[in-house]
């Protein structure tokens, strides 16, 4: 079996190793690591792999963890490259010693037909961080047509930061006291409002305080009555009552809630159209206007 290989300096003892200690390990599986380290501060750091018995490897089946130096979108400024099988040298137990920045590793086993890999996000050391975390904010609902939000609007604020990493977000509403933003902010009591929000980073760098201002307005009452509607037919007459060359048929509604949206009339039982000026009837003979 060859050799273990490392494209960092690495090597079985750890009287040099770095304060931070990382450890993964492997075993007979060929899906996935048996355990591997999720995140990391920026700086030196001992890289641990086990694969051996006490990591569950009971077959001898070699496993690598190797960094992923060709994908731009993760760091690509570590090398490394250990293989690892209970049989070798050291046991299947290795080390290496590297510099790790801020960002995200991503690592696999370059094992063929293993399907092993995972991410190592590092955050920047706390002293090394004195940048504040980047805040926004944005508000969502249904709107009238001034711009109001009908029955309730819905905050939503945003924290990124990409040195220690945002240790916590707060809101204040309405002035109030502010406390810890663990989920969207539901705003339901009519009239205007504000949201003020900062966040704080794991070094302690807290954001100037942004804002958002919103108005919340009562949904108009819900109306379930038709309009009222009539008609008059107007023209010149004659002794039976009768309409002499035209009659015109005069249609109004009216709507006390919500307002008439359209008004259709039918003439002698055809099709409806749309009512927008009083109806001329020139036709000799018996009309009904519906």
């Amino acid at each position: 079996m060859a050799a273990p290989t490392a494209y960092a300096a690495w090597s079985r003892a750890d009287s040099t190793a770095a304060t931070q200690v990382l450890t993964w390990t492997a075993g007979d599986g060929y899906m996935g690591y048996t355990s591997a380290p999720t995140t990391a501060v920026a700086g030196p750091a001992t890289i641990v792999f086990e694969n051996s018995a006490a990591t569950g490897n009971t077959t001898g089946m070699p496993h690598t963890l190797t960094f992923d130096t060709s994908n731009p979108d993760y760091n690509t400024d570590v090398s490394l490259n250990i293989q690892a099988s209970p049989s070798d040298s050291s046991g299947g137990r290795h080390t290496a010693q590297v510099t790790l920045t801020p960002g995200v590793y991503r690592y696999y086993c370059a094992m063929p037909g293993h399907i092993m890999s995972g991410e190592l996000t590092v955050t920047a050391s706390p002293g090394d961080d004195t940048t504040a975390p980047d805040t926004s904010a944005s508000v969502s609902g249904t709107k009238d047509a001034s711009g109001n939000y009908v029955d309730s609007a819905t905050v939503t604020v945003s924290a990124s930061d990409s040195g220690s990493g945002v240790a916590k977000t707060e809101y204040s509403l309405d002035s109030g006291a502010y406390a810890d933003y663990t989920a969207p902010v539901q705003v339901n009591s009519v009239g205007q409002h504000s949201v003020s929000y900062r966040a704080t980073d794991k070094a302690g760098n807290t954001s100037a305080v942004k804002s958002v201002s919103f108005t919340v307005v009562a949904a108009p009452p819900q109306d379930t009555t038709p309009p009222q509607v009539s008609a008059s037919v107007s023209g010149t007459k004659d002794a039976s009552g009768n309409y002499v060359d035209v009659a015109t048929v005069t249609v109004s509604a009216s709507d006390a809630e919500s307002g008439v949206a359209r008004t259709e009339y039918s003439l002698d039982s055809g099709a409806y159209a749309d009512y927008t000026a009083p109806v001329q009837v020139n036709s000799v003979g018996q009309h009904s206007v519906s």
